[in-house]
């Protein structure tokens, strides 16, 4: 009798309650060393080890807009950016309510104005400055509050992932610790959406309602709100999204009661064929350069709407011929991007960087 092989599947990461977390509790500097491998004075004088430097954007000259702003970054070095690194993978396994859409496995910026398709109406919100405006205070609150950890101890946690009182810019633990230092604003946001009938994402500092019918007022209460918690909303973002128009939600569009990709794609995947054929500047790039990029924009396509997926991996075949020609003649090219597979649930395209 021949034994029927069990196909095994890679099993499901598990998820648990805050109170299971390795951090709940944390009572002392004892604890806090084994927490992260490390002695107490490491943990301690690793406190403000931060590389602050300012970054310049890199101007695309094919993106159609406003350039974006130079800013200052704030990122963690050696042992505290290992600390950094440990807080996040064991706030990663924890639970967290529908509304949030980022910095986890299975959440991305698509899920998030997916879970929008059925709104007659959507509201779109951004929250001005928001690691900036996420003070220790808030970030002290979070693990004293709802990580139940002694008040020392809690400030301690507070002084290591914070830079000028802060949440630092840089830091890979920053996006899910915006979240968990502001969830007490995100479960009001959540409890006005519901009792108004409507339904609530955020992504990052990205607030989005949508439902059956959203006023002015509503809108006002949700500005209000989020100015009682220390923070105020970027006015000129604010938009109310009517019937029947299309609605643009976190670098994607919903029109028709599907996921389509904004214009802006469009027009700058022209532009970058137009270099290509030669009939525009191809300012600076070369012709294999532009080929990756306009890969990864129809990688981008596909991700978002199935329709492209077919033109993507045909495009996919002519960057592995054109890397093959290019190994046998002696030349690489490397690109800074991966333009032609289709992103998974965790990918985040160059704009939302």
């Amino acid at each position: 009798m021949r034994l029927k092989r069990v196909k095994k599947t890679k099993q499901e990461k598990k998820s648990y309650e805050l109170s299971q977390s390795a951090l709940y509790k944390t009572s002392s500097k004892c604890k806090l060393s084994a927490i992260f491998s490390l002695s107490a004075p490491d943990i301690l004088n690793s406190i403000g080890d931060y590389k602050r430097f300012e970054m310049s954007p890199v101007l695309d000259p094919f993106k159609i807009g406003t350039p974006p702003k130079t800013r200052w970054v704030q990122k963690p070095k050696g042992k505290l950016l290992a600390i950094h690194e440990r807080i996040l993978k064991l706030l990663r396994c924890v639970e967290v309510p529908e509304y949030m859409q980022f910095a986890l496995k299975g959440t991305s910026y698509k899920k998030n104005a997916e879970a929008h398709l059925a709104g007659s109406m959507v509201a779109t919100l951004d929250i001005s400055n928001f690691f900036g405006s996420t003070t220790k205070s808030q970030v002290f609150n979070f693990f004293r509050d709802r990580l139940k950890c002694a008040g020392d101890i809690a400030k301690i946690y507070a002084e290591l992932v914070t830079c000028d009182d802060c949440i630092p810019t840089g830091s890979p633990l920053s996006p899910l610790l915006s979240y968990y230092s502001n969830k007490p604003l995100f479960d009001e946001l959540s409890c006005l959406a519901k009792n108004a009938n409507l339904h609530f994402t955020c992504y990052v500092d990205d607030l989005t309602f949508s439902g059956a019918y959203i006023g002015r007022g509503f809108l006002w209460q949700v500005e209000k709100t989020i100015k009682k918690y220390g923070h105020i909303t970027a006015s000129k973002k604010t938009r109310l999204f009517g019937l029947g128009v299309p609605k643009h939600i976190t670098g994607t569009v919903i029109a028709d009661g599907a996921l389509k990709v904004p214009n802006v794609r469009f027009r700058k995947i022209r532009l970058i064929k137009l270099a290509i054929e030669g009939r525009i500047s191809k300012f600076g790039f070369s012709d294999v350069q532009l080929k990756y990029k306009l890969g990864g924009l129809l990688g981008e396509a596909a991700y978002l709407d199935n329709d492209f997926k077919s033109l993507a991996d045909e495009y996919n075949r002519k960057i592995r011929e054109l890397n093959l020609a290019s190994l046998e003649g002696g030349e690489t090219y490397r690109s800074s991007t991966k333009p032609l597979e289709l992103a998974d649930d965790n990918f985040i395209p160059p704009w939302e960087i």
